[in-house]
């Protein structure tokens, strides 16, 4: 199967409106969302922090006093009393500051790799949420439908009732059903302003903004295969990555720690003013001494043993992890391509027809009402759960996009010639 730029295909060709509108909203919720911002912000403080860790330590400069007695100031008259200048500057071991820095960087990487998690969620919650619109609208359109039914059910019922041909409990339980659909279609319009709520709170815009959408995808979304999309995964997906870069830094700190036993040395260099006396210097240099090595160092060196082990741990768990959901993805996809071949062949033909022959049938006195309020719920109810089957399959694309590179351009539909329907 061609890739191309993107980890799945559509087979049918959406509209280009379609595509604009949904990848609109993709970017506007990617400038307006204040968790991509934020996480923008903390790799950002990483890329500051990087930079402070492979600066030397501040040079110290002392000025004191060294007197001779408490009686009365010495310096100029007593030669052991004086006024001192002194500067220092501490050297870290070589190689140390490098360490550091690449250290540092491992944690500039995964905080980009948090950036990049987050990308990828937020779009996916568009995708999620504009394909949940779309559902609940078609579920609305089809409502519309049984609505339409239903009404033309109580007025036949009616008219049979009124030429004793039926009875008057027909038409009170057509009643029933009517408002029973009308029920349903104030559970959905909430569900629809739910989703335009979630979806204007990811883009920063009034809750209740009217969004459009068009129809749900006329076919089946083309996953990946199995090994196609491990393959992809694990070249992109940031957890991934981001084990990859743990195995790094454990590295990095495990070569510092080693480095961190040999001793940081300080430079000093003093001038003592005597007065009349001639003046005075000194210079020295110091070490520190390892006698915490143990509770120091030697921890350093197994913090970061430890946290390789937990690197490597993390990346066979993913691998796990993605070899499972893969396998799921795609059995599942098995078993939806199957409903869905079963809905379109026939399956969903024969089920209007058997409502279309029952309503007929009543009409003319040779069905019972029950079988005609049986044959049109059956009948929608296909017909909306080949719409949820549609659903699911996209949202598996919609879930491999999500754990990988993101690249591709997920669209949820493909009515190139159908009108958009209304906002909320």
């Amino acid at each position: 199967m061609r890739r191309g730029v993107g980890i799945f295909l559509i087979i049918v060709t959406s509209s280009p409106a379609f595509a604009q509108a949904l990848e609109a909203l993709v970017a506007e919720a990617l400038d307006a969302r204040t968790e991509l911002a934020q996480a923008n912000a903390e790799t950002s403080a990483a890329r500051e922090r990087s930079a402070q860790v492979e600066a030397l330590p501040e040079p110290m400069f002392q000025v004191g006093v060294q007197n001779d007695g408490f009686s009365r100031f010495q310096v100029g008259t007593m030669a052991t009393s004086w006024v001192s200048f002194m500067a220092s500057q501490t050297f870290p071991f070589p190689g140390k500051l490098g360490l550091r820095g690449e250290v540092a960087q491992v944690e500039v990487r995964l905080r980009e790799l948090q950036v990049e998690r987050v990308r990828l969620s937020t779009i996916a919650e568009v995708r999620r949420g504009y394909l949940s619109l779309q559902l609940t609208r078609a579920r609305q359109a089809l409502l519309e439908q049984r609505l339409a039914l239903t009404s033309r059910l109580v007025e036949v019922a009616r008219i049979r009732a009124e030429s004793s041909e039926g009875t008057q409990a027909e038409v009170l339980r057509a009643q029933v059903e009517l408002s029973r659909v009308g029920q349903r279609g104030l559970s959905l319009r909430n569900e629809a302003q739910l989703a335009v709520q979630a979806l204007n709170r990811l883009r920063r815009q009034p809750l209740d903004t009217a969004l459009q959408t068009t129809p749900l995808a006329a076919s089946l979304p083309e996953l990946l295969t199995e090994a196609q999309w491990l393959d992809l995964a694990r070249a992109h997906s940031p957890e991934y990555l981001a084990t990859q870069a743990g195995t790094a830094r454990a590295e990095k700190s495990a070569a510092l720690a080693e480095r961190s036993y040999f001793p940081d040395i300080t430079v000093a260099a003093s001038l003592m003013v005597r007065g009349p006396l001639e003046p005075m210097w000194g210079v020295s240099v110091g070490v520190p001494l390892p006698v915490f090595a143990a509770s120091r160092q030697a921890r350093a060196r197994g913090e970061a043993q430890a946290q390789g082990l937990s690197a490597s741990h993390g990346r066979e768990a993913l691998e796990q992890r993605f070899a499972l959901a893969a396998h799921q993805r795609a059995q599942t996809m098995g078993t939806l391509t199957a409903l869905w071949s079963s809905y379109h062949a026939g399956l969903l033909a024969q089920a209007a027809l058997a409502a279309q022959s029952t309503l007929a049938q009543y009409t003319s006195g040779r069905a019972m009402f029950s079988a005609v309020l049986e044959a049109n719920a059956t009948s929608l109810n296909e017909v909306e759960a080949s719409l949820q089957v549609l659903a699911d399959a996209w949202r598996l694309a919609i879930d491999q996009d999500e754990l990988t590179a993101g690249e591709s351009n997920a669209l949820l539909g493909a009515a190139a010639a159908a009108p958009a329907t209304s906002g909320m």
